[in-house]
């Protein structure tokens, strides 16, 4: 009887599994949508006055975007930092942005 039940619990179990949905990101869709990521914080950088929007360089991979450079200023840097924020798709930013 035990045996006949524990079979019949594992039939089951396997049987669910095949149901469990799966989702996958085609990385087509991922590197696309990181490129108008970048798109976007970099038109946003080049709206900031007093930014040189040339100095800085944006990088974007899985909506974390990156942002290096050299910059005259700590103004420039918290600038360009709330820029890139204020960008719809961007779930982080990391300062790699130095001072000249």
């Amino acid at each position: 009887m035990k045996s006949l039940l524990s079979t019949s619990v594992l039939a089951a179990a396997l049987a669910l599994t095949g149901c469990a949905s799966t989702t996958t990101v085609d990385p087509a869709d991922v590197y696309v949508a990181d490129n108008v990521v970048t798109a976007n914080v970099k038109s946003a950088l080049a709206s900031q006055p007093g930014l040189n929007p040339a100095d800085i360089y944006v990088e974007t991979y899985q909506g974390k975007v990156q942002l290096g450079g050299f910059v005259s200023s700590q103004q420039e840097i918290d600038t360009a930092l709330a820029a890139a924020r204020s960008i719809t798709g961007v779930k982080s930013v990391t300062n790699d942005m130095r001072l000249k």
